[in-house]
């Protein structure tokens, strides 16, 4: 079962990788995952001046929920960083998809990402006298097919964390393979079922837009740690 699963990268090919491209002043990552759901991340492409600059085919599944999270209603973004994107440019956007083994969907997230997002990648923070900076773009998926775009702190010290977009994800139907192997026959979803379903039926979780507020007040519980930036 996936629930003791790592967050693994199973395959990555870079596409597009121009010389004007590389060698960004910012160091930056990514990561993707869930609040109470087991996603798989398949597919991820980022792009600048609409050039791809990474993609890959590939993609690695978190683990499970714990159980007391669904029955105490404790909702709060996880998941694992990606591959590697070292020298890279920052992106203008962004296109995942990530399967949903709660819906037994996949979703398409394509976001456009701010003008100004290196400037904010780049400020540097004090924290408990080590400097720290939100470096990290993180890409969750809710049941519901809800999304948030956050950046995150690379030590993940600053705080709170920055919302950069959110929505609901599109359902990919142009899959060539879904159309022809389920996605509960692909991820093998039955034992996500039977470890779940009890769990979930009788502590009903948000869906879509709802998690839109329960998200909202999980920032706004974070501790404010940035407020010595450094100049």
């Amino acid at each position: 079962m996936l629930k003791n699963m790592l967050w693994i990268g199973l395959s990555m090919s870079l596409l597009g990788c121009s010389h004007s491209y590389t060698g960004s002043a910012v160091k930056w990552n990514y990561g993707s995952g869930t609040n109470i759901d087991i996603v798989c991340t398949t597919k991820v492409a980022f792009f600048k001046n609409r050039d791809v600059i990474f993609s890959y085919p590939g993609g690695g599944c978190n683990a499970g929920p714990p159980h007391k999270d669904i029955i105490n209603k404790n909702y709060y973004w996880a998941g694992g960083g990606g591959m590697p994107v070292r020298g890279l440019a920052v992106p203008d956007k962004a296109v995942l998809e990530m399967v949903s083994f709660y819906d037994r969907k996949r979703y398409r997230i394509i976001v456009n990402l701010p003008d100004d997002l290196a400037l904010r990648m780049k400020k540097e923070y004090e924290v408990d006298g080590r400097t720290d900076q939100r470096t990290w773009l993180y890409f969750g998926l809710a049941p519901g097919g809800y999304y948030e775009v956050l950046l995150k702190a690379d030590r993940l010290s600053v705080k709170p964390d920055l919302l950069i977009s959110r929505g609901i994800a599109e359902e990919v139907m142009d899959d060539w393979y879904d159309k022809k192997v389920s996605i509960a026959e692909q991820y093998e979803t039955h034992s996500f079922d039977v470890e779940y379903q009890t769990l979930f039926s009788q502590h009903p979780i948000p869906k879509g837009l709802e998690w839109s507020k329960i998200m909202d007040v999980y920032r706004a519980k974070q501790p404010k740690t940035d407020q010595h930036p450094i100049k």
